[in-house]
């Protein structure tokens, strides 16, 4: 009698193989109803293992996706290297962003849509 990972083995071979579960079992030692019948546990392990992985992830992405309604702006004075004096410094969170003359507007966006700014530049 074959093992839950030799059935597992056998569906995957069928599933890459295009055949349907008859041809695929011409001449082997398992049925198509076998073959079937493991098929469908295994979407059913697939199924549960994926509804278990997006159960976790969501939570994960709430707390790293929530908005952010203030940042704080602030011009950049002399303290700062010369390469970077008299830009415009957005402060999020953690995250500090200076913006000098000539910046690209699409691009500064992009940065505040991922620290979760609304509105963007």
């Amino acid at each position: 009698m074959a093992s839950a990972q030799e059935w597992e083995a056998r569906v995957v071979g069928w599933r890459r193989s295009g055949l349907t579960s008859e041809e695929f079992c011409k001449g082997r030692d398992f049925t198509a109803g076998g073959l079937r019948h493991w098929s469908y546990r295994v979407r059913q392990k697939e199924k549960l293992a994926a509804a278990e992985q997006s159960a976790v992830a969501p939570k994960a992405q709430a707390k790293s996706r929530a908005p952010v309604r203030f940042a704080r702006v602030s011009r950049d004075v002399a303290t700062e290297p010369e390469t970077t004096a008299g830009a415009v410094v957005i402060e999020v969170g953690g995250a500090r962003v200076s913006v000098r003359r000539g910046f690209d507007a699409a691009t500064l966006g992009a940065v505040l849509g991922v620290l979760g700014v609304r509105g963007g530049a």
